[in-house]
């Protein structure tokens, strides 16, 4: 149970009976505030005027049985300010403060000397963001990052530290103790730049749940109660997809490469099938809604040719409407508005006046799922669902102002999505995010990062926006392989390429993209080298799927991450490590750095780890960072199932001549690393668990529903609703 106790100070403590604190020194204050906004090219600059904050005293309050208190809010003249309320429900702590007047509440809580501060969405630069303060406020993200909070000369172009498409307002403590902020509107973060940690929220009455576990995985799990468990695509979606543009001829290439190849791929993606040009700022889609004759003049064929080898076919949406068009004409009557009540134009990505749809009007978002469902009835199975960043807080919905709704955005275009894919095999994917998009949009990816090596937006920085979109609940997360934007830096490299492709293997999803500039980029097929990688890296990433479809199953059934911070798991670790990330249980320690031949690797102590090549014990310390490599670990007790041969695609057979997820099925082989008990269930229901002391390495082989293998002293017991040849291999 909770209890929340008052200071003679009037602050406030929340407890727990058992004397654990997660809130100490707790107090609100009223912000009677303005602000000026601007956007441009989906980025903001906020100015905001003079903010008046008093602080609010908490009366004298009454609870019920450690389930409810209630406290008048006063001024510091005594004049009544509002209302807290504190109620326990299903065993979280909600918090909500109402005020008569102002239009700021602020959360004010003290430090206590060993603080961090993880979660708030994904960022490019940080996992903790203690000594941090920014705003939780959905933007593009901007090509490349100034490394503080001030806002540079373009603005409208480099971002600044937090600027992020994903946002999410809830943050994770070491006691552990979580916080979630359930208002929408823009909240303002302090994290101990000083001896206090606020959240100020840009509203006069806000709601928060503070959340609690024994463990940090604990609190994630709890968040996932309030937000909603994570929606998982279609199981083909956990092998490799390839991008495709230029045509018909270029799309049937890349899919004839990969098969030739060997390189499995369930998914063809072609954003260009509603059309493109070659510009200045590179290869960019035209404003259509509809699939382009001249690049696609029969799709439905290319469809049927793309099924035949095993490949769902993947196109491309955005929320934007360009002036002049068809889509203008039959969209003029649920545009977003300006003062005036017309459409509200600003200059778009193509550089024309463009606009978006109200999403909060259903008639815009009945419009837009028509044109998805047309492309689904030409043969597509799913699309990139981008943007959704770019709404003005001047504009005008069909429900009022667009300020207060501003970071709900992502979310209306998330529904309107998932709405239209509602009984089709398909999915779609989305960069822009907030509290409850994992429940709305089943995959995410990191965004447009730079086709660097540079540190605030390029390779690196994927790392830590893969943590954090865990912490926000986002269970299939990706990256462009090799990045896309080459403004500002130079266009890929074939390093980058093969260090950016071992990456994308060792992710939920793994995804090549041509980049902004797509001739000048490295790619896939560049040379028979990077082909015989990238294939390589996609038998990898597919073979790990029997693993992977089980860490998704475990996010989709409690919220645990299948990206996981290392903290998570291992207590000791550094919150703010940003330089490896968990899959599961395996330690991904990703090269990101030009010119690297050796890398220096951090293994967590208390365990036994051991290579993930080799299977040989490993230890901390320098390695060898060969370009075709990536170093990756396995702790003791570690259950790893794999295919023992990747098929070329994860859709379900026969298909001829094409290696069907129906056909690799009937095998297994498990790799189990000794020192520790172990458990691992797949998500067929089929649960792997040892028992014994492994005295050396070893494999056996044998074929059942359940049944026990043993090797090297070890024991893995087996129970599966289906007969398969399992074969064990031991590292010890």
């Amino acid at each position: 149970m909770w209890q929340v106790d008052q200071a003679d100070d009037g602050s406030l403590t929340l407890a727990r009976t058992d004397g654990k604190v997660l809130v100490e020194g707790l107090r609100f204050a009223r912000g009677d505030g303005d602000e000026r906004i601007e956007m441009m090219t989906g980025s903001y600059r906020v100015a905001e005027g003079s903010t008046d904050w008093t602080e609010l005293e908490a009366g004298k309050g009454h609870g019920a049985d450690g389930i409810s208190w209630t406290w008048p809010l006063a001024d510091k003249a005594g004049d009544p300010a509002g209302t807290l309320q504190i109620a326990v429900e299903q065993g979280l702590l909600l918090v909500g403060v109402d005020l008569l007047g102002g239009n700021r509440v602020r959360w004010d809580a003290a430090c206590t000397g060993d603080d961090h501060f993880a979660g708030l969405g994904q960022h490019a630069m940080d996992v903790d963001h203690v000594g941090q303060a920014f705003p939780l406020w959905v933007s593009e993200p901007g090509i490349g990052k100034v490394e503080t909070e001030e806002p540079p000369e373009d603005w409208f172009l480099t971002g600044t530290r937090h600027a992020t498409s994903y946002p999410d307002p809830f943050l994770l403590r070491p006691e552990p103790m979580g916080l979630h902020v359930s208002n929408a509107a823009r909240s303002e973060v302090d994290l101990c730049t000083g001896d206090r940690w606020r959240v100020d929220t840009w509203a006069s009455s806000t709601r928060y749940v503070v959340l609690d576990g024994d463990t940090p995985l604990d609190v994630i799990r709890a968040r996932s109660t309030v937000t909603g468990l994570p929606k998982l695509p279609p199981d083909w979606a956990f092998a490799p997809w390839n991008d495709a543009v230029g045509g018909t001829e270029r799309v049937q290439e890349v899919a004839a490469t990969l098969r030739a190849a060997g390189a499995p791929s369930s998914v063809i993606w072609t954003e260009d099938w509603k059309g493109a040009e070659e510009t200045a700022w590179g290869y960019h889609l035209l404003p259509s809604w509809s699939h382009d004759e001249s690049l696609y003049p029969d799709p439905s064929s290319t469809d049927a040719d793309l099924e035949a080898a095993g490949f769902k076919w993947f196109a491309y949406f955005s929320p934007f409407v360009v002036d002049e068009t068809t889509e203008a004409e039959e969209t003029a009557d649920f545009l977003i508005q300006d003062a005036a009540g017309e459409p509200y134009w600003f200059t778009g990505v193509s550089f024309e006046p463009t606009t978006v749809l109200d999403l909060s009007s259903a008639d815009a978002g009945a419009w837009a799922q028509e044109k998805m469902e047309a492309a689904l009835a030409l043969g597509f199975d799913g699309w990139m669902a981008d943007y959704a960043e770019w709404l003005p807080t001047d504009a005008h919905l069909s429900t009022g102002g667009a300020e207060e709704p501003h970071n709900l955005y992502p979310l209306w275009w998330q529904e309107v999505n998932a709405a239209a894919i509602e009984g089709y095999d398909a999915t779609f994917f989305t960069r822009s995010g907030w509290s409850g998009s994992p429940a709305r949009s089943p995959v995410g990816w990191a965004g447009d990062q730079r086709t660097s090596f540079d540190p605030d937006d390029g390779l690196p920085s994927v790392v830590p926006m893969g943590i954090g979109a865990g912490l926000a609940g986002l269970a299939l997360y990706g990256s462009d392989i090799a990045g896309y934007q080459s403004i500002g830096n130079d266009p890929s490299t074939k390093e980058l390429w093969f260090r950016w492709c071992a990456l994308g293997a060792f992710s939920p999803v793994m995804r090549t993209h041509h980049g902004a500039f797509k001739d000048d980029n490295w790619q896939f097929d560049s040379d028979e080298e990077t082909l015989a990688h990238y294939a390589r890296y996609a038998r990898v990433h597919t073979e790990l799927f029997p693993y992977l479809r089980g860490l998704a199953e475990l996010s989709r059934t409690d919220g645990t991450p299948m990206l996981r911070a290392p903290f998570l798991t291992w207590p000791d670790e550094p919150w703010g490590r940003s330089d490896a990330w968990l899959l599961g249980d395996l330690l991904v320690v990703p090269v990101t750095a030009a010119g690297a031949t050796t890398w220096d690797v951090s293994l967590p102590g208390g365990t036994t780890w051991y290579d993930w090549w080799t299977g040989l014990p490993a230890t901390s310390g320098v390695v060898d960072a060969p370009l075709d490599g990536i170093p990756v670990y396995a702790p003791a007790g570690a259950i790893v199932p794999l295919y023992v041969e990747a098929p070329d695609t994860l859709v379900d057979g026969p298909l001829d001549g094409v290696r069907t997820r129906t056909d690799a099925d009937a095998e297994r082989r498990v790799k189990v690393y000794a020192g520790a008990p172990g458990r691992f269930e797949e998500a067929d229901g089929t649960v792997y668990e040892t028992d014994g002391v492994a005295t050396s390495t070893g494999s056996a082989t044998g074929t059942f529903a359940e049944g026990t293998l043993e090797a090297g002293g070890l024991q893995l017991s087996v129970r599966s609703p289906v007969e398969r040849t399992w074969t064990l291999e031991v590292y010890k």
